[in-house]
């Protein structure tokens, strides 16, 4: 059987019953993927070293085949015999494992969830651009505190990924969200794809570790509006320079010593904005104090890699400093 083209599998309209995929991992994730892709038309086929008992019997009432419990070998050889168009990897599956390898090796393509659930996000009427978070230390924190400021600015925001929730079930959430903030593991970066497979486009990237994974490289390709890295510490500034991101996304430093402009940071214990401003080459604005964040009951400075990357996220929708203040000063 001749692989099919997936050039033209960028939405949930396209022509997808009959496509034969492997999906890797049934975990939450992975068992959404199968789920979605039945839903789809796809010939699916799961193949895992475990599985929680009550998960076969209801991908088998799906009408998914699994192969759980085998040697790498044996998986290897349950994917060529079904020789697959696709090959979808759950958040836990790096690149490296020998499945994914001989799926590469046979120049399948291979996506990670955030990949395809970009290509089916448009399930609903409404389609909700996306933010990208990454980092393992304080991803989920800046998430959840980008995901208050926005909607106390009036644009509900849902977040979602790695510890806060299957992406594509959040996919299906019949609200109409201004945003949904998605939390990456290292992992689910890592396996992003890049080059000319890139179709996904957050408006906003952001990493703000002082040592993130090294396997981050891909984090911010395809972005449209900012790539927010940590300025003066890791490896994010190098990350976003190598970056193939559409023309007229920004690069947002982050730091926590006086910013530059596009830059934020702090100015004599002020937290200061010359990112988002007109005038950003001669003025700055002020958020926040460092002495009201304390007031407020933040750890200062552990807390400044959350604070600093959320206020990032918010003004990055336009929300006003007056607005963050409230919030962050009343967490």
């Amino acid at each position: 059987m001749s692989r099919r083209s997936l050039d033209d599998l960028t939405s949930w309209h396209s022509e997808w019953s009959g496509l034969r995929v492997v999906v890797v991992g049934v975990g939450a994730t992975g068992f959404a993927l199968v789920d979605t892709l039945v839903e789809l038309g796809c010939e699916v086929v799961s193949l895992a070293r475990d599985a929680a008992d009550d998960v076969l019997p209801i991908l088998e009432v799906l009408g998914a085949t699994s192969v759980v419990g085998a040697s790498d070998s044996e998986l290897v050889s349950a994917l060529v015999k079904f020789a697959p168009d696709l090959v979808l990897v759950s958040p836990g599956v790096r690149k490296g494992e020998a499945l994914v390898q001989s799926a590469l090796g046979a120049n399948i393509p291979v996506w990670s969830d955030i990949d395809f659930a970009w290509r089916v996000r448009d399930k609903r009427d409404h389609v909700s651009p996306w933010v990208l978070i990454a980092g393992e230390e304080n991803g989920l924190r800046i998430a959840e505190l980008s995901a208050r400021l926005l909607s106390a600015a009036g644009l509900p925001s849902l977040v979602a990924g790695h510890h806060a929730g299957v992406l594509l079930d959040a996919l299906r959430d019949p609200h109409d969200y201004a945003t949904i903030v998605i939390v990456a593991s290292d992992t689910q970066v890592h396996n992003l794809a890049r080059g000319e497979s890139v179709l996904r486009s957050p408006t906003i990237a952001l990493c703000v570790e002082e040592t993130p994974s090294s396997s981050l490289a891909g984090l911010y390709d395809g972005v449209s509006q900012a790539c927010m890295y940590r300025r003066g510490a890791g490896p994010t500034m190098s990350l976003v320079a190598h970056a193939d991101v559409q023309e007229g996304a920004r690069a947002i430093g982050i730091g926590f010593d006086s910013p530059g402009q596009s830059d934020l940071g702090l100015v004599q214990g002020i937290v200061v904005d010359r990112a988002f401003l007109d005038e950003r080459e001669t003025q700055a604005l002020e958020v926040s104090t460092l002495e009201e964040l304390t007031q407020a009951g933040w750890t200062i400075p552990e807390d400044l890699p959350v604070i600093l990357g959320a206020i990032a996220v918010a003004r990055g929708h336009n929300v006003s400093p007056a607005v963050i203040a409230g919030v962050l000063t009343h967490p």
